[in-house]
């Protein structure tokens, strides 16, 4: 909401960000019988960093797996799945955070309204205001990161959601302990 929300912008170490939110969001998805897995940088990899705001990016990626918790079909007889990716591409100095779903997807012409606030897409069954991807792209787009929905598995009944969440990469920083990082259990 605050155009100054990035004032406290500090490296920041997407692994530990991405676990902890993996963690918050475990005993949902095992409620409701949902595989769910990550695969990927660990927090004491070099190439994690990425200069901003722990707070913001913890949001962006707890939203990223409420959606896939309340989007994929599960039960115990027919698990959903869900991945988590946190992937290096040190030439081009970006993070890239894949979120991917085994659930219904999202149709190409609502891939981009369903960045618009308050947007649904009809014939969803599923609770929610309809902002959480636009609080998404929001966060993205102050940390100068891109977004993007495809399927999952395409051709398939079920094609599932992908998003990619491309950070661009820092340094790490000379004195971890004042870098901004959660702590995971």
């Amino acid at each position: 909401e605050s155009p100054g929300a990035l004032q406290q912008r500090a490296p920041c170490n997407m692994a530990d960000i991405v676990l902890d939110a993996l963690h918050d969001c475990l005993d949902r998805a095992l409620a409701k019988h949902i595989d769910i897995g990550y695969h990927g940088m660990q927090p004491e990899e070099r190439d994690v960093w990425v200069n901003g705001n722990a707070t913001l990016l913890g949001e962006l990626v707890r939203n990223l797996l409420d959606n896939a918790i309340n989007y994929t079909p599960s039960s115990a007889s027919t698990p959903g799945i869900i991945n988590v990716h946190l992937l290096s591409d040190p030439f081009g100095h970006v993070l890239m955070l894949q979120v991917e779903n085994s659930g219904a997807g999202i149709a190409e012409e609502d891939r981009e309204k369903v960045f618009q606030p308050f947007y649904r897409v009809l014939g969803s069954e599923v609770d929610g205001s309809g902002l959480g991807l636009p609080i998404v792209q929001e966060i993205a787009r102050q940390h100068g990161a891109s977004i993007t929905l495809q399927d999952a598995y395409p051709k398939q009944a079920q094609p599932g959601v992908l998003v990619n969440v491309r950070l661009p990469t820092t340094t790490a920083p000379t004195h971890p302990a004042g870098a901004a990082t959660a702590h995971h259990v």
